[in-house]
């Protein structure tokens, strides 16, 4: 296991393997639904929260859809955002061998610069990959 960053849209651990976190970077959403964010669990519980932001001021709200296994279990929407300003986190509970999937969709016109993270706590076993990079 490694500490080293492997990049947007990968379920990360810390050293210990106490704790998960994943990051969407920026996303251009627009009026059809697109993805922001998709990862994997393996073994374990996540007990977390995700926290969606806009990289830009608008008067759009924007849609946001949870879905585990291709099953949406939350929509919620921003209503009239401030940039930078982080919308409430919305604490989550994320199952063993799930694939989560969180995408967004602008209720205006146009496309807006929007981003996700997930931060928690893996809960049970874990089975970790070994994510070292390897010197061939």
């Amino acid at each position: 296991m490694s500490g080293t960053f492997n990049g947007v849209n990968t379920l990360q651990f810390t050293p210990d393997n106490k704790h998960a976190y994943a990051y969407s970077g920026v996303v251009l959403v627009g009026t059809s639904k697109t993805q922001i964010m998709e990862f994997e669990t393996n073994s374990f519980y996540l007990v977390g929260d995700l926290t969606i932001f806009l990289v830009s001021d608008t008067t759009d709200d924007i849609e946001f859809i949870v879905e585990f296994d291709d099953q949406t279990i939350l929509e919620t929407n921003t209503t009239h955002y401030n940039q930078y300003t982080p919308y409430q986190p919305l604490p989550i509970i994320i199952p063993p061998f799930t694939k989560v999937t969180i995408s967004g969709k602008n209720q205006g016109s146009g496309s807006k610069n929007i981003g996700m993270n997930f931060t928690g706590k893996a809960k049970g076993t874990i089975e970790q990959f070994d994510l070292e990079l390897k010197n061939e």
